[in-house]
């Protein structure tokens, strides 16, 4: 999409509000705005009634039912939960250790560190995705709790769900799952997996800011705590009056991606597709790893010879994009996911992600080709004041 002058390429650190999610919310704002908790009135009533219709959608996106989901103030605070899993775990069976993905987000690695509990990385496969070779020859019966990205948020990798599941169950070890950016991406069905806590955001898929959820699969729902206790709301699963209108933008943002995922993820790979052609022809960028099993609208590229930060200041306010993280943006260190990946310090520097979405189009992909690659050109040639 463009707004303004500004071509918006970072659809996986914030996407746009669906103007379809926003009537939803528009009208839960106007009719829905009663306590839901309010147990005595018809109107606490409709609002409840709605909020758990929403949850009815975002069960089913995952395969589960509504009963199982959460409702949280975001993705941070329901992988904090999910942590708090391996400290109860740890009191009850005496397991201390946590194994968590090298390249996970940054509010999975810094809960896991402040956890207490001791902390092991699993090292990336190729395509920049936890390994499962490695992970099995981690796992010991010490392992509290297994966490890992569903789809990588840097490098767009999508993880070999079902090997790593099958791993963590013959170890009869607690799996949670990071599955922010994986709706737009891949199918998950948590039921089949067997994954027990995955963690889902509706900013991540054409829904509202300040709310998520944590997903967890009947028969462990004792092992989860919440971080808010509050008067025991979500039958004392997560306390505080839930935001009506929230949580229906994020029940309408996973219907609609349960209806036009096929349709999304096939038109936003070709103009992904597209963009990165016209780089690798003019050998401008390179992509990093391989289009295969990778988010639809993942383009990290590497512009050999430049300074990610340096040509991303140069080309504002014309294109919006990021070099790491929207969490670490700002960070003076090179993203923890491309060291993960190997790569080195000045490498790192030299990668911006790019990121399509449902809004996006050629020509917005061609012209932010155009304006980069001039740029760059100038750089490389030293014309550039």
């Amino acid at each position: 999409m463009q707004v303004g002058e500004t071509i918006y390429l970072d659809y996986q650190a914030a996407t746009p509000v669906d103007e379809r999610v926003a009537r939803v919310m528009q009208n839960a704002s106007a009719s829905l705005f009663a306590n839901p908790h309010a147990a005595d009135h018809a109107l606490g009533w409709r609002a409840f009634s709605a909020i758990q219709g929403a949850a009815d959608e975002v069960g089913k996106l995952f395969g589960l039912q509504g009963d199982d989901v959460v409702f949280t103030s975001g993705a941070s605070e329901a992988n904090a939960m999910a942590l708090r899993a391996a400290i109860t775990i740890s009191q009850q069976k005496g397991r201390d250790e946590i194994l968590v993905g090298a390249a996970d987000h940054g509010s999975v690695l810094n809960e896991a560190i402040s956890s207490g509990l001791t902390v092991s990385q699993i090292a990336l496969d190729v395509s920049g995705a936890p390994d499962p070779a490695h992970l099995k020859g981690l796992l010991t019966d010490q392992t509290a709790l297994v966490t890992v990205i569903g789809v990588n948020n840097e490098n767009g990798a999508i993880s070999d769900l079902e090997a790593i599941s099958d791993i963590c169950q013959t170890a009869g070890t607690l799996l949670h799952v990071d599955l922010s950016q994986s709706a737009l991406a891949t199918d998950i069905d948590l039921f089949d997996l067997e994954i027990g806590l995955a963690t889902v955001s509706a900013h991540k898929l054409y829904g509202p800011k300040g709310v998520g959820a944590l997903l967890v699969n009947p028969g462990i729902a004792e092992i989860s705590s919440p971080l808010i206790v509050g008067a025991g709301q979500q039958s004392g699963r997560r306390g505080g009056t839930m935001p009506t209108e929230l949580i229906c933008g994020f029940g309408e943002a996973c219907r609609l991606v349960g209806d036009l995922k096929d349709i999304d993820r096939q038109r936003v790979a070709a103009i992904r597709d597209g963009f990165v052609d016209l780089f690798e022809q003019q050998q401008i960028a390179a992509l990093v790893g391989d289009r295969e099993n990778r988010h639809p609208g993942n383009a990290l590229m590497r512009f050999q010879g430049c300074d990610a930060s340096d040509l991303l200041a140069r080309v504002q306010p014309q294109i919006a994009a990021s070099t790491q993280s929207a969490c670490s943006s700002g960070s003076i260190k090179p993203s923890h996911v491309l060291q993960a990946m190997g790569f080195d310090h000045v490498t790192a520097s030299e990668c911006v992600r790019f990121s399509f979405g449902r809004f996006s189009t050629e020509c917005q992909s061609r012209t932010a080709f155009e304006v980069l690659a001039k740029v760059v050109l100038e750089l490389r040639s030293g014309t550039v004041e």
